[in-house]
C-alpha cells in the first residue's frame, strides 16, 4: 500500500519537505529523502533518518503518513512505513511472515496481508531501474 500524496507537502528540487512542529509552534523542515523509515509507538511515531539521530513526534503513524510524498514510501506493517529507496532486500520467513532489510542493517517485519503487494512493488521498482 503506497502512501497517498498530500497537498500540504512542500517541494524543492523534486525532494519534498516534511514540515514538523516541536515544543510549541517551532517549525522544522526535513528532506523526505533523508527519512529512512517511521515506526509507530502508540500515539507517537519514531522517525529514523539517514544522517541524523532518530526523533519522536507526538503524532500517530497515520497522521504522518498523510504528509509523505506518494510513491516513495510504503506501509509494510501496521506500525511501520519504509522509504523504498533504502530497501536492501525482502526475506520470506515461515508461516507467511516476512522481513524487510534496510541498507543501514535494520530489519522490520512485513505483515502477511501486505507481503504480495510489497514484493511485487519492489520487484517492479528493481526492474525499472535496471
Amino acid at each position: 500500500m503506497l502512501i497517498p500524496v498530500s497537498p500540504s507537502t512542500v517541494s524543492i528540487n523534486n525532494d519534498p519537505l516534511l514540515q514538523l512542529y516541536s515544543r510549541g509552534s517551532r517549525q522544522h523542515f526535513f528532506q523526505t529523502s533523508e527519512l529512512m523509515y517511521l515506526q509507530g509507538d502508540g500515539n507517537y511515531t519514531w522517525l529514523h533518518w539517514v544522517n541524523r539521530p532518530s526523533i519522536i513526534m507526538p503524532k500517530t503513524l497515520k497522521q504522518l503518513a498523510g504528509l509523505l510524498p506518494a510513491g516513495k514510501f510504503i506501509r509494510v506493517h501496521r506500525n511501520s512505513i519504509v522509504n523504498c529507496q533504502y530497501v536492501e532486500r525482502l526475506e520470506r520467513l515461515k508461516a507467511g511472515l516476512g522481513t524487510i532489510h534496510l541498507v543501514n542493517g535494520s530489519a522490520l517485519p512485513v505483515s502477511r496481508r501486505r507481503w504480495e503487494a510489497i514484493s511485487e512493488l519492489l520487484d517492479h521498482a528493481e526492474t525499472s531501474t535496471k
